[in-house]
């Protein structure tokens, strides 16, 4: 009895996880995509022994269903060298798990931290471009400077800066000037 207990289910009996049965399971050859979305689990390959086409497929199945998979892509054969230095063939494939479940209800997929930037752009009204400040109060009157005249003169006032909200510009002016090229002679 205990024997019986600690026995693995047969292979016939065994289910994917979508619920179908091991031994149904679809395999893609290589070049052969589903129309289902998946998500790759591993690369399986058959048993390493002497054996026909479809044991070789049975065999890559019993792979996929015990890595967890609900079908095999990219499913190819190949010619691989035995321990006992004799050729054979063998199945290989990647196993996968299909993402969305027959009839399941199908959701967009939500990036992290794309939601909050959406409602911050909602919620904040667009910016206003600013316009440069006004000029600050009228620059002070130049200070005087007695003459020998016995008058005042006003001294030249000093250059004044301001500050503007947005990237200075340069003005810009197009000029063309004409060059003659020059020509060297020589003369014996």
């Amino acid at each position: 009895m205990i024997a019986a207990c600690g026995a693995p289910p047969r292979f016939q009996d065994m289910r994917t996880p979508s619920g179908e049965f091991c031994s149904d399971m679809p395999v893609f050859p290589a070049g052969q995509m589903p129309d289902k979305e998946y998500h790759r689990l591993s690369p399986i390959k058959s048993e390493q022994r002497p054996m026909t086409e479809a044991e070789r497929l049975e065999s890559l199945r019993k792979a996929a269903c015990i890595a967890g998979g609900d079908a095999v892509i990219e499913a190819a054969q190949e010619e691989i060298r035995f321990p006992d230095a004799t050729y054979g063939m063998i199945a290989s494939g990647t196993a996968i798990i299909w993402t969305r479940r027959p009839g399941g209800e199908t959701v967009p997929i939500k990036v992290h931290g794309a939601d909050k930037k959406e409602e911050a752009a909602q919620e904040a009204p667009p910016a206003e471009p600013q316009a440069p400040p006004a000029e600050a109060a009228a620059p002070p009157p130049a200070p005087t400077a007695p003459t020998k005249a016995g008058g005042t003169t006003a001294a030249t006032p000093a250059p004044t800066t301001t500050a503007s909200a947005g990237p200075a510009t340069a003005p810009t002016s197009t000029s063309t000037t004409k060059t003659k090229p020059t020509t060297k002679t020589k003369t014996k």
